[in-house]
């Protein structure tokens, strides 16, 4: 198998579990051929977080897509010091040197009212504003960026915002700090009146900011029906495809095995998601009949479970010193819970096709089974499916059974009889 057969199985018009990427630093926005907008809206309704999640997948898909990265590094700066600006006047008491034009007959009266020092004067002076629509229009977007990273960053974690995010934050709050432009007040919204000025102006970069504040004013207006078409306009092309190979085949295992969960054991499309995050729970639960059904990525069985017991692994580290590790986190969990009895299989990830590191690969399987044979509220011992990307399969007359099942990515059949085996009847 390919990265690219990978790609076109998570692209797939027919899924929109392309937005179970990670939303951190190991991934790249990009774009891929639209999701049926009724599959991306079930989706999206799904959320656990709803309109919270929505809107943390969205902002980040935008901003890495978007351009905004690119234009804080180059445009942005380049206009800071060439901000329009106009020449006003205004009067007001100078002194003790005179300077402006002097209006000495409101100065003689403010003498003889005795309001005026000798050494002051009235004077009309001029004084450079910054203050046009067009700069106010600037200002929307640099501290609307601000927030927006800022909000992410908050969801995240700072270890994993991603780099384009991290300089987008640092580009905008140098922007603020500009000794011209941190004399331009923020409104509180965009108006036609700052767009148009922008739109129209004469330098470039005044132009793209107009493109890209009209795109932000998008993303976060008001009024649903238009957040709606926008969220779906842009998460139907645009997603976060991570950079490397091995994470790229973990998110094609996930979806598989979501895929295989829905349709081949018959569990039905999943009655939620929950979107790949610091602190995150399942990523999908699936309700049929009478059990529950949790998958989780990428997390501690501990954590996942909100079990206080460590695995044999942290309790061995924890008894010495000289020695530091944390617990190991398989790639996909699956909890089924049904009658008061819960049950976990563990499935792991190894994109190599080399046999003897597929080999060593089972031995660290079996560290998880062992680590983890005794989890609080788990019924019986775990048991796990390690999937690769193609050259296994089951040999001529042999059942798949035991504790841990091997497939390989390209036969969804051995995937889904892996699991079949692996689940409790």
């Amino acid at each position: 198998m390919t990265r690219q057969t990978w790609r076109d199985f998570i692209c797939a018009p027919e899924r929109a579990g392309r937005h179970l990427s990670s939303i951190g630093r190991g991934v790249s926005g990009t774009v891929s051929d639209a999701i049926d907008l009724a599959v991306l809206q079930a989706f999206l309704e799904k959320l656990k977080g709803s309109t919270d999640d929505t809107r943390l997948l969205a902002s980040t898909v935008d901003l890495l897509v978007g351009g905004y990265a690119a234009y804080s590094k180059g445009g942005l700066h380049r206009i800071l010091d060439m901000l329009s600006n106009e020449m006003l006047s205004k009067e007001q008491i100078v002194g003790p040197g005179l300077r402006g034009n002097p209006r000495w007959d409101r100065t003689m009266l403010l003498r003889m009212a005795g309001t005026l020092s000798p050494v002051h004067y009235v004077s009309r002076t001029s004084h450079r504003s910054f203050e046009l629509p067009e700069n106010r229009l600037l200002a929307w977007l640099v501290a609307d960026l601000s927030q927006t990273t800022a909000a992410i960053e908050k969801r995240v974690g700072t270890t994993a915002l991603h780099p384009d995010l991290y300089a987008l934050r640092e580009s905008c709050e140098r922007a603020r700090r500009h000794h011209w432009f941190g004399d331009v007040g923020v409104p509180l919204r965009l108006s036609p009146e700052m767009t148009a000025a922008a739109a129209r102006h004469r330098r470039p970069e005044y132009r793209e900011a107009a493109r890209l504040a009209q795109r932000r004013a998008e993303m976060e207006t008001s009024d649903r029906a238009s957040w709606w078409y926008a969220i779906l306009s842009l998460l139907a092309v645009n997603w976060l495809e991570p950079i490397s190979d091995d994470d790229l085949f973990e998110l094609y295992v996930l979806i598989l095995t979501l895929d295989i969960l829905s349709d081949e054991l018959g569990f039905g499309e999943p009655e939620e998601y929950g979107l790949v995050t610091s602190r995150r729970g399942h990523i999908a639960l699936f309700v049929h009949e009478n059990q529950r059904i949790k998958v989780y990525f990428d997390q501690t069985p501990t954590s996942a479970l909100r079990a206080a017991a460590e695995g044999e692994y942290g309790k061995v580290v924890a008894r010495h010193r000289g020695i530091s590790g944390h617990e190991r986190r398989p790639d996909i969990l699956i909890v089924t819970e049904r009658g008061g009895e819960k049950h976990v299989v563990f499935v792991e990830m190894k994109k190599s096709a080399d046999g003897r590191y597929i080999a060593d690969s089972i031995y660290k399987v079996f560290g998880y089974l062992y680590d983890f044979r005794r989890l609080p509220g788990v019924t019986g011992t775990p048991r796990a499916v390690l999937v690769v990307p193609s050259g296994v399969s089951a040999a001529p007359g042999m059942k798949i059974e035991g504790s841990i099942l091997v497939a390989s990515g390209d036969d969804r059949s051995g995937v889904a009889a892996a699991l079949k085996e692996a689940l409790p009847p």
